[in-house]
């Protein structure tokens, strides 16, 4: 259990810091944010030792990853990266979405899946809780770079081509 833990915050953590390069060449400052990158000795200790889901959990949990700050807007964005097998059945669970909303309502969820752009973003305060558990990457984001403006069309190319070998490795 604990190997597959490791394993798949290995998986995790190569999107999200594709995901920061990407922004970073695109002009932003990026900067790990939340409780999978600084506080990860907790994370295994909530895993680990069943604790109560309170309020405070949850919200830790729910966490961000990064803090993207444009200086362009001078602007200061949370955003968590999720990575999925298809842009259909995301996987984001609504009760993971309404935490979202509850605790980081401000911030932006960015989906990489293997299909289309690759790289798709929301704002999770514009992103409708679904009780079916169901999110299609496709139409219930935006392209990536209608989120972050600065992002350029050529980089999405290049970045893509990384993102779907990490996936690639990562699910066979």
């Amino acid at each position: 259990m604990l190997s597959k833990f490791y394993d798949d915050m290995l998986k995790g953590n190569q999107i999200k810091d594709l995901v920061k390069v990407l922004l970073e060449k695109s002009g932003y400052s990026v900067f790990p944010y939340g409780y999978e990158s600084t506080l990860l000795n907790l994370k295994k200790t909530l895993r680990s030792r069943g604790t109560r889901n309170s309020r405070t959990v949850r919200r830790t949990r729910s966490s961000p990853d990064l803090l993207v700050y444009d200086e362009e807007r001078k602007d200061l964005m949370l955003v968590e990266v999720k990575m999925r097998r298809t842009p259909k059945k995301t996987s984001v669970k609504y009760l993971r979405i309404a935490n979202y909303r509850e605790f980081w309502n401000d911030s932006i969820l960015i989906v990489v899946i293997p299909e289309g752009n690759v790289f798709y973003a929301q704002k999770i305060s514009e992103l409708e809780i679904k009780q079916s558990e169901e999110y299609d990457g496709t139409t219930d984001f935006e392209k990536l770079e209608h989120i972050f403006k600065r992002v350029k069309t050529e980089d999405i190319s290049h970045f893509k081509i990384e993102a779907l070998q990490i996936m690639k490795k990562s699910y066979s």
